[in-house]
């Protein structure tokens, strides 16, 4: 998804970065079973769509599997001049064609070979998608049963569609890997926009919706020939709407508006139907892993006893400590892949069904650990434990309601960074925890602050400290304080002691034994984020009469509350 490579992703020396970013990568390449070359065939067809418009879909099969018809593995995608002349024959298409899949990708509405304006994940996009996946069902040699899959923007697209359910039964599974579940969430943490990091400064989503509007959405297909060229070329000439997806996508004050609400699939998540195997990386700085996570978790899955239809068949969820371009790899991905469509598309008893349904690789300080499988997220063993911030700079499990009235203060000037000492902002950290402790999903903080300005922002970080004072960021967080109580109107409040939620973003992370626990309250990450106005911020530390006994953290320990020597 990030496109700050928006000049060179259209170069061919950037071709195999690209397709990494983009997911078609991500499928497994063991090595191809060749069918006779007579029994092969590439098409290129065009299907009507939304406006009159018509979706170039390019598709790759073995014929000799025609007879006993082929199900269809699709990807929707915006990226497919980056993979000329023939991008359906990737490593997917390497995989499953010599198994009896047909591959098909097609170019996203405005985009490449396709006709019409880029509609940055809205509703013509949708419906688009919606048009292509039961055009290829219906296609002589199809069994009548389409799966999308693809990284990235190609894994947003899966969600987009499942997202109209019943509108498209013929859509019976879906892969979103690194994929956007609500494009608010994408370009803003809470009212934050997002900006850059400090890991994988290349992959990051602030170029977006820029180099769509002006770099994939004015691409055409490389074979400029015909009607749809000409139409084609017409339409990249188009506004497209650049003014308005620039004014949504870099907001200091972004209201969660109709604009947001038509590209949130995450909220129409009881109306999926088709089975559900979603991938994401926990070091995922481009497609924050919560995109995957809370998707996951507003799923429902279906009730066989019922005889109404409640939900999906059966969900997954393969989460490793990958980042954006690195959500999977391997045999265990590559088989848990193979059993998922055998199932969905050939219905073949695989087991696949049973397994997981959460598959997660924690992390610790020194590294990326094993894979554990849970029957739920959040875990149900899950637990949480409770810290008070303290005016000594510790963490406590208890208020402080001895001394009322301590009021911690910092100054803003929208230039802390989380990988740098800190300077503008406070430090808490608990005493050393007494045994090997797992976070999995999101630490709360708590606030009581006061600021002196409107559009300030708190950024909170949680770090592991080590013995020797060494620290590692276990989460980060962001929270537009105008936008503490909803996300549907910015409300300033300045000059009071306000309340205020930060929800860090989610990782899956043991605390060793002997390490602690640290928090540091900053109002800027400017690494990670635009900051706000700068100003100054009072944080509540213990009792303050009449208005709160004081800030806390809140962090989802598995198994048990954390202990502490």
């Amino acid at each position: 998804m990030s496109v700050t490579r928006a000049v060179s992703l259209l170069t061919a020396g950037a071709l195999a970065s690209a397709l990494a970013v983009a997911g078609v990568a991500s499928a497994p390449q063991p090595p191809r079973a060749e069918a006779a070359p007579s029994d092969q065939v590439y098409e290129v067809k065009y299907v009507k769509t939304v406006d009159g418009k018509r979706l170039r879909v390019e598709i790759w099969r073995d014929t000799s599997y025609d007879a006993r018809k082929q199900p269809v593995i699709l990807t929707y995608s915006p990226y497919n001049s980056l993979s000329e002349p023939q991008p359906a024959m990737d490593s997917v298409g390497e995989t499953f064609v010599p198994q009896g899949y047909a591959r098909a990708v097609a170019d996203v509405l405005g985009t490449r070979g396709s006709g019409g304006c880029w509609d940055y994940g809205g509703p013509k996009e949708q419906q688009s998608g919606v048009d292509v996946v039961k055009w290829l069902a219906d296609r002589p040699w199809s069994n009548g049963r389409v799966a999308m899959i693809g990284g990235s923007y190609n894994g947003t697209t899966a969600s987009m569609v499942a997202a109209r359910g019943s509108d498209v039964p013929e859509l019976k599974a879906i892969v979103p890997i690194a994929g956007i579940s609500r494009w608010y969430g994408y370009a803003y943490g809470d009212g934050v926009r997002y900006f850059l990091n400090s890991k994988v400064p290349s992959d990051e989503g602030f170029d977006t919706p820029l180099a769509f509007d002006f770099g994939f959405a004015k691409t055409v297909a490389a074979d400029p020939m015909g009607q749809d060229f000409a139409d084609n070329m017409r339409d990249r000439a188009a506004e497209c709407g650049a003014v308005e997806h620039t004014g949504e996508g870099y907001s200091r004050n972004p209201d969660y508006d109709s604009f947001w609400r038509q590209r949130d699939y995450r909220k129409d998540a009881d109306d999926f139907r088709a089975a559900v195997l979603l991938a994401h990386g926990w070091q995922d700085y481009n497609v924050k892993q919560e995109e995957g996570t809370q998707l996951f978790r507003n799923i429902p899955v279906d009730r066989p006893a019922t005889r109404a239809v409640e939900g999906v068949p059966f969900k997954l969820m393969y989460l490793t400590q990958g980042s954006h371009s690195g959500a999977t790899s391997g045999e265990q991905w590559n088989g848990l892949l193979a059993r998922f469509f055998a199932k969905t598309l050939k219905g073949e008893g695989t087991g696949i069904a049973n397994e997981g349904p959460v598959i997660t690789q924690g992390r610790s300080f020194d590294g990326a650990g094993q894979f554990t499988v849970a029957a739920d997220y959040p875990l149900p063993s899950t637990q949480t434990t409770r810290l008070w911030l303290r005016e000594d700079e510790t963490l406590g499990t208890s208020a402080d309601r001895s001394r009322g009235g301590h009021v911690a203060s910092y100054t803003e000037t929208g230039t802390s960074v989380e990988e740098a000492p800190l300077v503008n902002g406070l430090s808490y950290r608990t005493e050393p925890v007494a045994e090997a402790t797992r976070l999995v999903g999101s630490a709360m903080f708590h606030a009581e602050v006061r600021v002196s300005s409107a559009t300030m922002h708190l950024t909170p970080v949680l770090v592991d400290i080590a013995p020797d004072g060494s620290t590692k960021t276990i989460e980060r967080g962001f929270l537009h304080l105008d936008y503490r109580n909803g996300l549907d109107a910015n409300r300033p409040a300045t000059g009071r002691w306000i309340s205020a939620t930060v929800r860090l973003l989610p990782q899956d992370y043991t605390v060793k034994e002997g390490h602690r626990i640290g928090l540091r309250v900053q109002s800027s990450n400017t690494v990670w984020s635009v900051p706000g106005n700068p100003g100054t911020v009072d944080v509540a530390e213990g009792r303050v009469p009449d208005v709160t006994l004081g800030s806390s953290l809140t962090l989802p320990t598995v198994g048990a509350p954390a202990t502490f020597r």
